[in-house]
């Protein structure tokens, strides 16, 4: 089947013809998409004209998502939480395995939400340096010894773009009994994921980047592998069994991720509901009822996307900091240039908006990270193309 994605910019994303700008900022926030927008207002105007009288439909739907994403990353529903965003789930994640102490091994260019709770609690935290930009699985064999317990690993990097294979990663952390910690900030509604088969033990993402659901929605996917052999480290009210009993002495999480869930309090509604409607638009109308199909045909068009911007930046002195190959692609490409900062406040004053960065522990902005998703098109490509042969600092 054929993939209208002309008519899906134009009805879900329409913000992009009426106020005539180019958006390359989804590594940062994707625009939220009509779909989401109408759940959120949808649960706004129910919260105004009725309160909590019809609460329980919203419990009902939330368990609708859940499953949704279930079928997504091939997981049990009970093993996905519902935080309020990525941070959250790895430092609740932390804390779950913080009587096993061991060493962690992860790449130089990890994002630091990935690592600073671990490092704070005096983990041993091993930084992997890069070979070009990638993380082949033999830099991390390298550092093996018998202390080593875990890996933490960005799928995609938000620095470079670079995309890990999750299966042989997992595979390799099965081989040598390690723990399995992914990232999927910067994939998560646009990169297949399967929990199972990559032998994922825990995963941490948001739905603000590529799912196009505004702040506020952390997922948190927990193995029952892992939660069997560890206390959950919290408790609300909303975590035990039979919350509504309002026992103040029954303080024992239930024995499930889902348990997890804001907390143990109350959810977020109003930003769950819209990653209801952006799971909706994926699963019906891009993957005709699969939400995997979905997935698959969005990956294909970011990488095919991201290749044609590519090949157009061979025409610049551009360094190219994002791995070239396909397999290593996602929708993340970075360049650097010493006139970055300028570069950048032209293409923003010709409202192409892209994002300024430097390295880690440098002065100066240097990069720029152009992030594009399904809903940008080739013309948005070509005219960034076109502006950048304008401007008088290349």
């Amino acid at each position: 089947m054929n993939i209208d994605w002309n008519e899906i910019r134009e009805t879900e994303y329409s913000t992009l013809q009426k106020n005539k700008f180019i958006y390359f900022l989804n590594a940062g926030s994707s625009l939220m998409n009509q779909s989401a927008y109408n759940e959120g207002i949808k649960y706004f105007k129910n919260m105004k004209k009725y309160g909590d009288i019809n609460y329980e439909i919203f419990f009902e739907k939330l368990e609708e998502i859940r499953i949704i994403l279930s079928e997504y990353i091939n997981a049990k529903t009970k093993e996905i939480a519902f935080m309020i965003n990525t941070s959250s789930g790895l430092l609740i994640s932390a804390y779950i395995l913080n009587d096993q102490r061991g060493k962690i091994l992860y790449p130089s260019l990890e994002f630091p939400t990935s690592i600073h709770i671990f490092k704070r609690l005096g983990y041993d935290c091993i930084k992997i340096d890069d070979l070009n930009g990638t993380y082949p699985i033999s830099l991390f064999r390298d550092q093996l010894d018998d202390k080593t317990k875990y890996i933490i690993h960005s799928h995609v990097q938000s620095f470079n773009g670079f995309r890990q294979d999750l299966t042989k990663l997992g595979d390799f952390c099965h081989q040598n009994a390690l723990i399995n910690i992914i990232n999927a900030t910067q994939s998560i509604g646009a990169f297949n994921i399967d929990v199972k088969r990559d032998k994922i033990n825990i995963l941490a993402a948001n739905a603000l980047k590529w799912f196009g659901s505004g702040y506020g929605i952390g997922i948190l996917y927990i193995s029952d592998e892992i939660i069997n052999k560890n206390q959950i480290p919290i408790s609300g009210w909303l975590s035990v069994e039979n919350p509504f009993e309002m026992d103040n002495e029954n303080i024992e999480p239930i024995k499930e991720t889902r348990s997890m869930d804001s907390f143990g309090g109350c959810p977020n509604f109003a930003s769950l509901l819209s990653l209801g409607g952006s799971l909706d638009l994926i699963k019906n109308r891009i993957g005709s009822g699969d939400i995997k199909q979905g997935i698959s045909r969005i990956q294909k068009r970011i990488v095919d996307l991201t290749s044609f911007l590519l090949e157009q930046l061979q025409e610049f002195n551009f360094k190219i900091l994002t791995p070239t190959k396909r397999i290593y692609r996602s929708g993340i490409i970075t360049i650097e240039n010493k006139n970055a900062k300028q570069i950048h406040n032209y293409l923003k004053k010709n409202k192409i908006f892209s994002t300024l960065k430097k390295y880690p522990n440098s002065k100066n902005e240097t990069l720029i990270r152009f992030a594009i998703n399904y809903y940008n098109n080739y013309k948005d490509i070509e005219v960034a193309i076109k502006t950048l042969k304008n401007c008088r600092f290349l």
